[in-house]
């Protein structure tokens, strides 16, 4: 038999009885579990304010609403990929006094090293791993993002250009519903500001809870309203004076079951 040098010997004995002292570091797939955990009846409940723009004679009315959301996976059932689909409901209402209604149902399933959700025939890739600052990827890239969506009365294409990347991985928050939070995820997915277009959107993710936050600001002008399409007086202007349609939607958690 080979003599080896009793440390070496020793190492060798623990690899083969599968004892070696060096701890092994969870599946990277926990971190998906951990900041968009997929459980049934647990609700996420949501303060929305939401902005949509109207037009109406000689300018844009911001037509403004306040209310509640919830948020509920309810069930599962397996894709045609053969993969867990959770489906879910939203529902909203207008205060903590007014009854629920539903406003759709959406899906989530975690596809890979991806998390993936469905609402309104779009699918968004919504988290990805590693999960670490200056990480990007397409996350509309399951829909041509160039499509225009019913915005109010109007269609804009709210989605264009869009490119998700983590802006920070590690904050320590306390949300406008005042929950403080540690180790939060910010998603950047939109950042662009020219002359007729601004796609302002984010969202954040805190261990345990899921989605903390949510914010999309899109609008659009042809500069004719303001300035009669004069580019050269609109060019400067702020979004709120120029803006001819678009949306904008801020949500924050308030609570999770």
């Amino acid at each position: 038999m080979k003599n080896y040098p009793e440390p070496l010997f020793f190492c060798l004995i623990l690899l083969l009885l599968g004892c070696a002292e060096e701890t092994l570091a969870p599946p990277a797939s926990d971190t998906l579990a951990e900041y968009y955990p997929l459980e049934l009846n647990r609700p996420a409940y949501y303060a929305v304010d939401s902005v949509v723009l109207v037009p109406v004679l000689n300018g844009t009315r911001y037509d403004t609403a306040h209310l509640e959301a919830r948020e509920t996976l309810v069930e599962t059932f397996v894709g045609p990929d053969g993969r867990t689909v959770y489906r879910g409901e939203r529902w909203e209402r207008a205060d903590d006094t007014a009854p629920w209604t539903f406003k759709q149902t959406f899906t989530v399933r975690r596809a890979g090293n991806t998390v993936q959700r469905s609402e309104d025939n779009l699918t968004f890739t919504k988290l990805v791993l590693p999960l670490r600052t200056g990480v990007t990827w397409d996350g509309n890239r399951a829909f041509d993002d160039t499509r225009d969506l019913a915005v109010g009365p109007e269609f804009l294409d709210v989605y264009n250009g869009w490119q998700y990347g983590y802006a920070a991985t590690d904050l320590s928050l306390t949300l406008d519903t005042g929950l403080a939070l540690d180790s939060v995820a910010t998603v950047a997915q939109a950042n662009t500001d020219n002359l007729i277009d601004l796609r302002q959107a984010y969202e954040r993710y805190a261990p345990g809870l899921g989605r903390v936050e949510r914010y999309i600001d899109a609008r659009h002008t042809q500069c004719r309203t303001c300035c009669g399409g004069n580019t050269g007086e609109c060019v400067d202007l702020a979004w709120d004076q120029k803006a001819e349609k678009g949306i904008v939607l801020h949500e924050v958690l308030i609570r999770r079951d």
